[in-house]
């Protein structure tokens, strides 16, 4: 993975001070904390790839936006190496965009402990998390909201593989489908995209989500703010999701 950060400063609030200009030209961050000779750094992430040549057109496109020297660090995933520890899980997150923290096995596990016939999509949404930068384990939160832990009990039937309810607008409308699960991912996290940031898609993987231009694109980057948008009148729907992403966390 080849990760891209606008800034790594000594002091959170001087990071927390780049996210805000950042957010001011229309660009998501979050800030990762590492330690560094002993003394803990707070790096600001603008976002992950796992092709270089992505990493470093979005270093070329914020340093044109905002004049930022933006820098990449490789990250070898497949290092028989052990890794620094991530540190704890946040059982708060906030943003749709951010590391995904859960492992897909946890993922699996979790959902399997509820619905023994649910499908193993832990992989999908952790590797697709991943490359578009967005919370990856809190979107699996979210895809069991929506169908009942995977047992599809409303509009959306199992073989749609329609995993957000992508189009399932109420009156028995089924929705969009997908011909694979891992297509249905990538169409939830793309949908999730529009939603938190205004920057063009990435483009490994070819637009399938039939929603992503009907989107008010950068109009809710956080869950909550998902409240009356993915869901009407949803007046609790991001805090349902983060409730079960939390028990999941801690299970």
């Amino acid at each position: 993975m080849y990760k891209v950060f606008a800034g790594s400063f000594k002091s959170r609030e001087n990071a927390q001070e780049r996210i805000g200009f950042l957010r001011s030209k229309g660009i998501q961050s979050f800030i990762v904390a590492t330690v560094i000779s002993g003394e803990t750094w707070f790096r600001v992430q603008v976002g992950a790839f796992s092709i270089r040549e992505n990493a470093e057109q979005r270093v070329t496109d914020i340093k044109g936006s905002t004049g930022i020297n933006a820098f990449i660090l490789a990250e070898n995933v497949n290092s028989p190496t052990p890794t620094p520890s991530p540190g704890p899980i946040d059982l708060n997150p906030t943003s749709i965009l951010g590391p995904t923290q859960l492992s897909a096995e946890k993922m699996n596990t979790y959902v399997r402990s509820i619905n023994p016939n649910a499908p193993l999509l832990g992989d999908f949404y952790k590797k697709l998390g991943e490359y578009y930068g967005i919370r990856g384990d809190v979107a699996f939160a979210q895809a069991m909201h929506e169908t009942g832990y995977f047992r599809f009990t409303g509009d959306v039937r199992n073989g749609q593989h329609n995993f957000a309810g992508i189009g399932a607008t109420g009156g028995g409308s089924r929705g969009a489908s997908f011909p694979t699960r891992e297509e249905g991912v990538l169409a939830h996290l793309q949908h999730l995209y529009a939603y938190a940031t205004n920057s063009p898609l990435p483009n490994r993987y070819p637009l399938v989500d039939p929603r992503f231009r009907l989107v008010n694109r950068g109009s809710a980057t956080t869950w909550t703010a998902l409240n009356g948008k993915w869901a009407v009148p949803g007046t609790s729907y991001g805090q349902s999701i983060l409730n079960l992403y939390k028990r999941m966390s801690e299970f």
